[in-house]
């Protein structure tokens, strides 16, 4: 493919500014000068409001998005470069995706060519040069297992790893359990032999299937004796778990038989340590199929992870089809040179979005549920709505200045106003339909990253303030947060949201779930305060965090590094008051994406920390073993 133009940029860090500067260059490799033409990139590392360019002129900036000038009269021509430096950046950028993800011109005639990007470059600064590493980690049982179960005994092994079938005895309902995770290891491994079959053979080793009424529901016991496996389950998602425990101890035992094996002899007695073991993602910065999403609720399944919150609003994109408000999907599922919505995070001028139609989220939920997960929407409000504001824009306050505050992303005034009625008709349209298409108890109304100036310049909410005695934003946004609270357990769901929920007053504990992300110690302040916690901290559990301080590893590191061994050491449990441990109800790794610009690097980044948070969730605290997880993580299948 022909390249006539690329962009590259270097970093510049200087004593005397704590952020530096930015340097970029333009290089024209096409036959013909270009002249009048404007020059736009989108960036993590953004320019600030007091930014200065050298050699250019900033015109524009929303959020990530910047266009920029070259000087009047000034000529590029083939094979030259026009370089400019920004200088006042709003954070200092710390790993090579910090910089531009895409670009593209618009000449003077109208036409915008695309213009490649690569990675920036570190230029006279300090790089450790660390990058992500993983040991090859030991083996001191031959299974192959994550998360590893509560308790394992292999007293002999069989040479080979013959087939399992179903027993003949086998119900219609257990048969059916068998062919399903039969189906999930081959869509996860599609090389590799089938873990079961159905037909009995006189090499095969059989496995008889019952439900055992002293175990949890979620619980089994696998009892492996040289004519066959037993399997006990409380109920059918510990049957399922115990199936998956099964097909990956065959797939390691057929994949890598010098370490692993099939037990002749032994039990596994099993049952999570928690009762949510969770999996955020985010489609709006970055749209991801339904097959993406399909695929990465077999590796949830796989994993003995249940519940998938669902991140589908931001201001980068509206991802769910409304019925009754297509302009939410009609305008704010796109954006490129040609829409409201301006191109953010790697897309470019051409049109780039997408949205789940009804039907597609109805499959997904359904595959999902066949796996025992819980799919949790997450409808981001009263933050995060620029693609709301951009479809409805009778949602905001005409009196309130355009640009009076901006949110930590630099979206300007994205926030619903708590003062205009129609707020509150749009959640609960919204949230009708939410409700109906998603079986889960809960609905989770976002509730994080309000700037603390939002709001204070509209008439219409200094009203409401004085009105209701509420001295800031955060009071204003509790409630807010209280009358979205009753819509939602109005439609008889549980209310969900991040930890900022319960600032400024906070919402009532009841019927509330919170997920704590800022820093650790929220886990057990959450705890404190009566609510139900998800640990979710993003100095651990965030897996868009670089897993090495090297400038050249991927990812961002605003809330620091998260070495794979790091992830996996988190306790959940740290500082919480035993009497009250009862309240964290599980754990959950969060994927947001805006670095997630390709397959490779969302695998990059993925694993093998999400098995790492896999294990936190299932496996005893005594029963963890960072050595044992890194050597088996290898055989744990990717997106």
């Amino acid at each position: 493919m022909t390249v006539e133009f690329r962009l590259e940029a270097s970093y510049l860090p200087d004593d005397g500014d704590d952020h530096g500067s930015i340097e970029l260059r333009l290089f024209n490799l096409s036959a013909a000068p270009v002249s009048g033409f404007v020059l736009a990139w989108a960036a993590l590392t953004r320019a600030a409001r007091d930014a200065e360019i050298a050699g250019g002129t900033l015109l524009r900036r929303v959020a990530n998005f910047h266009e920029a000038a070259p000087p009047d009269g000034f000529e590029l021509a083939p094979g030259a470069a026009w370089t400019f430096t920004v200088s006042g950046l709003t954070h200092t950028p710390r790993h090579r995706l910090d910089g531009p993800k895409s670009a593209y011109l618009t000449l003077a005639d109208g036409t915008r060519p695309k213009v490649a990007v690569g990675d920036m470059l570190l230029a006279g600064g300090n790089d450790t040069g660390e990058t992500k590493t993983v040991p090859e980690g030991r083996i001191e049982v031959p299974l192959s297992v994550i998360p590893w179960p509560a308790e394992v005994r292999v007293e002999a092994t069989h040479e080979t790893a013959p087939p399992i079938a179903a027993a003949p005895s086998s119900s219609t309902d257990d048969l059916g359990a068998v062919a399903c995770i039969a189906g999930l290891a081959q869509r996860l491994h599609p090389a590799a032999e089938p873990p079961f079959v159905l037909a009995t053979s006189a090499t095969a080793v059989p496995l008889s299937i019952a439900t055992d009424g002293t175990l949890a529901a979620d619980g089994y016991r696998l009892d492996f004796a040289p004519d066959g496996i037993a399997l006990r389950a409380g109920g059918a998602a510990g049957r399922d778990y115990g199936l998956i425990t099964l097909a990956q101890i065959r797939h390691g035992a057929l994949t890598d038989p010098a370490r692993f094996a099939l037990p002749s002899r032994g039990t596994i007695t099993d049952a999570p340590r928690y009762a949510w073991r969770g999996c955020h993602l985010d489609v709006s910065r970055h749209f991801h199929s339904a097959a993406t999403v399909t695929r990465l609720l077999d590796i949830l399944a796989w994993n003995k992870m249940n519940a998938f919150q669902w991140h589908l609003t931001d201001d980068e994109g509206w991802r769910l089809e409304i019925a009754a408000l297509p302009e939410l999907t009609e305008i704010g599922a796109w954006r490129g040179a040609d829409h409201t919505q301006v191109p953010q995070l790697g897309s470019g001028a051409a049109t780039y979005g997408g949205f789940y139609a009804r039907d597609e989220v109805r499959a997904i939920v359904a595959h999902a549920a066949g796996l025992h997960i819980d799919v949790v929407p997450e409808i981001d409000i009263p933050g995060h709505c620029t693609a709301v504001l951009h479809a409805l824009p009778h949602l905001r306050d005409p009196n309130e200045p355009a640009d009076s505050y901006r949110s930590i992303q630099g979206y300007p005034n994205n926030a619903l106003n708590p003062a205009i009625p129609e707020t509150y008709t749009f959640l609960e349209t919204v949230f009708a339909e939410v409700a109906e298409l998603f079986p889960s108890p809960y609905i989770h109304i976002g509730g994080d990253e309000v700037d603390a100036s939002s709001w204070l310049a509209s008439p219409l909410a200094r009203d409401l303030m004085a009105r209701e005695n509420l001295k800031d934003a955060p009071e204003l946004q509790a409630y807010f947060s209280r009358k979205a609270q009753a819509i939602v357990l109005g439609l008889g769901k549980k209310f969900a949201g991040w930890d900022e929920v319960a600032d400024g007053g906070g919402v009532s504990p009841d019927d509330t779930l919170l997920v704590a992300w800022r820093q650790r110690e929220k886990v057990a302040e959450l705890v404190a305060g009566g609510y139900d916690v998800v640990a979710s901290p993003g100095q651990a559990y965030y897996l868009d965090m670089v897993q090495a301080s090297g400038w050249y590893e991927p990812a961002t590191s605003w809330a620091g590094v998260s070495t794979p061994e790091g992830c996996y050491a988190y306790d959940p449990e740290a500082g919480l008051d035993p009497n009250a441990a009862g309240r964290l109800v599980g754990v959950q790794a969060g994927i947001w994406s805006e670095h997630l610009i390709s397959r490779q690097l969302m695998n990059h980044m993925m694993f093998p920390r999400l098995g790492a948070i896999a294990e936190a969730g299932w496996t005893p605290a005594t029963g963890r073993d960072w050595l044992r997880f890194a050597a088996l993580s290898r055989l744990m299948p990717e997106l």
